[in-house]
């Protein structure tokens, strides 16, 4: 009964949330939005009051607000007023198949009005209107122009599917739009151990080709991509190298403690066994024979032992350098990143009684001693942190761009 009763209560909540939802549109004035909110909402709940009397209230004003839309670009002679028209009439055509195919706002709006005609009408104009805004973009010859244009000829497309080239133009506006950025991941420089950065590299790599999916703008390449395609030279140049890596001297701390356990069996004794014959010899005296038999019983007390535990550390650590400059390698970015990892093992051994130990202990003591992991394991481990450091950076540098 409690599920039940708190499923509804949830049921209730959230049916008026929605409901204040589209009050507080329609008090903003944003009737479409509110139009299309009570639509949806008699779509789930057909006798929803709030909706119908939301939906009722709101479409005409809405159907009113974005026809004034219309004639205002077409009266002034905005810029950009066919697309400003054909965006009115397919929201007024959004909402007329939205209420056309929920039964229960047709109960409230009996006749939808439709414009898909008018729409027709204007569409071949607003995507003429964006194709044309996106060749005066693209003559603008900058990245960001060219990036405003793609959009544009995105939009035509939109209006009217496969408008004249615009596919095409809008594949040449992207690449003059992105940014090319070249990488150059260094050797990793070391006077002492034969390293290899390989696997940060990697990772870095993957990194950036995720952020590339997440913006279509911009594109990290190898030397060798880069070389492939042709001679375009690259807008920025990130350099990654390492500083420098060591690995630390090692460090063992020994320490050394006696450890007791109580009430543990140490031993057994015999004892005399027992039985109760007893014979009266007068009225005041009575003798308790035994039976001549022994038994053993158990002897509790301290047992102890010397813990000898060994901890080994050994800290690996470093500096990544971080460079980003443009075509006249003026610096936009100059960083080091430090970084810092410590290994460590504890293994151990005691002198006395096993029993004086507990479970850790004798787990510790169970270990072998440790063997130092090699400098490329520690290389690797170090790099963990550097990795997070350095994606933070690039994320907030690139977020501009």
């Amino acid at each position: 009964m409690k599920v039940a009763y708190y499923s509804l209560l949830a049921i209730l909540i959230a049916i008026s949330v929605q409901c204040s939802s589209s009050k507080r549109l329609l008090e903003r004035g944003n009737y479409y939005q509110a139009v299309m909110e009570a639509t949806d909402k008699l779509r789930r709940s057909p006798k929803n009051k709030k909706a119908q009397a939301a939906l009722h209230q709101a479409y005409p004003l809405a159907v009113e607000q974005l026809l004034n839309d219309v004639d205002q670009a077409k009266s002034t002679r905005a810029a950009f007023q066919w697309s400003i028209a054909a965006d009115s009439y397919r929201s007024l055509n959004t909402m007329f198949d939205a209420i056309k195919t929920s039964p229960a706002a047709r109960g409230v709006i009996a006749h939808p009005k439709d414009f898909h005609q008018q729409y027709g009408q204007v569409r071949n104009k607003a995507a003429e209107e964006q194709y044309q805004a996106g060749e005066q973009a693209m003559r603008e010859n900058t990245i960001e122009s060219a990036r405003q244009a793609y959009f544009h000829y995105q939009q035509a497309g939109e209006y009217v599917a496969n408008y004249k080239d615009a596919n095409q133009k809008m594949i040449e506006a992207q690449e003059a739009g992105t940014l090319k950025v070249l990488v150059e991941a260094q050797p990793v420089p070391s006077r002492y151990y034969q390293v290899s950065g390989g696997f940060f590299y990697d990772q870095v790599d993957d990194f950036l080709r995720n952020y590339q999916q997440r913006n279509q703008f911009i594109a990290f390449y190898t030397p060798q991509e880069l070389q492939r395609q042709g001679s375009v030279p690259p807008d920025h140049v990130l350099r990654l190298r390492f500083e420098d890596f060591v690995v630390g001297q090692s460090r063992t701390l020994v320490k050394e403690k006696t450890v007791t356990a109580d009430s543990v069996k140490v031993g057994e004794v015999e004892v005399a066994q027992q039985r109760p014959k007893t014979r009266t010899l007068s009225r005041d005296v009575t003798q308790v024979s035994t039976s001549g038999k022994t038994v053993k019983k158990p002897v509790y007390g301290t047992v102890s032992a010397k813990l000898i535990t060994t901890r080994m550390e050994i800290t690996s650590g470093g500096i990544l350098g971080v460079l980003i400059t443009d075509t006249n390698q003026r610096r936009l970015l100059q960083d080091d990143l430090q970084g810092e990892h410590i290994w460590f093992a504890e293994w151990g051994r005691f002198q006395g009684d096993e029993r004086a130990l507990n479970e850790e202990e004798l787990a510790l003591c169970n270990l072998p001693e440790a063997v130092p992991p090699p400098p490329q394991q520690l290389f690797v481990e170090f790099t963990k942190p550097l990795y997070d450091q350095l994606t933070d950076r690039l994320n907030r540098f690139y977020q501009n761009y």
